[in-house]
Formats: C-alpha cells, sequence, structure tokens
C-alpha cells in the first residue's frame, strides 16, 4: 500500500514528510508545538472578536430600547411636529420650481409650505397635499395666508373639483405615534425619490 505524503502546516517548514496517524499535520515534535500555538492563538483572536461583536449588539439593542422608551414618554404632539416637518418639506421640494402660490412673485428669502385650510380650522386636511403648497413668508406670515390670492391660484392649479373636495366635510383622523412615525418617513423618502428625478435629469 502506498504510503500518504503530506506537507507540514508549519508554514516556517512546508517539508514533505509520511504521518504516523490521520491527523498528523507537522513533521515533527518541534512543528507541532508551533501549529498547536498558532492555532491556540488564532482561537483566542476569534474568542476575542466574538466578545466584541456580542458587546456592540448588545449596545445598540440596549441603545434601541433607550430610543423606544423616550419615545414612549414623548408627547403625540413631538410626533405631529415631526411628521409635519417632513410633509412640509415635500411641498417646497415638489414646488421648488414654482412662485409663491398667492402672489406669484420668485424671490430670494425663505418660502414656507402654506397650508389654505389652517391647521387649527381644519386639522383633517393638515397632511392634505393639495392643502399645501410653496408661500412666500410675506404672503404667509405677514399676510395671514393673503387668501385673497390664494384662491384664486390655488383653483387654478388643482381644479374646481379638487378645491371643491377639499373645502367639503372631513373626517377627523385620530393619529397613533406609528402612524405619524409612518407618515414622517412616507415623506421624507418622497422628498428624496423626488431630489433623485430631479438630479437624473
Amino acid at each position: 500500500m502506498r504510503k500518504v505524503r503530506r506537507r507540514c502546516k508549519n508554514p516556517d517548514c512546508r517539508e514533505w514528510f509520511h504521518p504516523a496517524f490521520q491527523n498528523q499535520t507537522w513533521c515533527s515534535p518541534e512543528c507541532g508545538t508551533v501549529i498547536a500555538l498558532t492555532k491556540r492563538e488564532k482561537d483566542r483572536q476569534k474568542s476575542i472578536q466574538e466578545a466584541e461583536r456580542r458587546r456592540k449588539d448588545e449596545a445598540q439593542q440596549e441603545r434601541r430600547s433607550i430610543k423606544v422608551r423616550k419615545l414612549a414618554l414623548q408627547p403625540l404632539s413631538h410626533f405631529h411636529k415631526q411628521a409635519q416637518a417632513a410633509f412640509n418639506e415635500y411641498i417646497r421640494t415638489r414646488d421648488a420650481e414654482a412662485p409663491c402660490i398667492s402672489c406669484g412673485r420668485f424671490h430670494e428669502g425663505k418660502y414656507d409650505a402654506g397650508h389654505y385650510r389652517t391647521r387649527g380650522a381644519s386639522p383633517a386636511t393638515r397632511y392634505d397635499e393639495t392643502n399645501c403648497h410653496k408661500q412666500c413668508v410675506p404672503c404667509n406670515q405677514h399676510l395671514s395666508g393673503n387668501i385673497e390670492n390664494y384662491t384664486p391660484n390655488l383653483i387654478k392649479k388643482i381644479g374646481q373639483a379638487a378645491f371643491d373636495r377639499l373645502m367639503g366635510p372631513h373626517e377627523l383622523k385620530k393619529w397613533t405615534r406609528e402612524e405619524l412615525q409612518e407618515l414622517a418617513a412616507h415623506y421624507r423618502q418622497k422628498t428624496k425619490e423626488l431630489n433623485k428625478r430631479r438630479e437624473a435629469a
């Protein structure tokens, strides 16, 4: 029967040898010691890495748990504020190339997302895209929305049927924290996709 030959696994040796038993990977006791010490060091490093990975996972889980607990303590208004900010940013992005809905001007300076039906008077339409449009600060804040000019321009933009629906009765939605978080994420994503399409055009 032909004798098996192997190369020694000691990287500093690599001599051919005839193993005395099936799992022998070294040619001499000295090489066996080197291989055993190398394996022990590798196992030690692997153990350290696994312990570090577990520590990071546990720290991440703890951070998530703290975040969840903090969010649970926040009032509903906190989540409305986040959703409104994301919604308003989308409206400004959507209408970026349009003039002020009320005065029809382009000018340097800040623009708002101006609600036609105010959030206070019509909370049911605060996240209605037909109810909110790019508006200059003077019209929105200094002229209380400049409604006399907002009205005909809004009808021209969205059509009479959509305007009538907007002005009609709306059922007031009872938002949950989770729904408002989803709404905020939805509008952040819409803004991101809109910006990407414009950059690609």
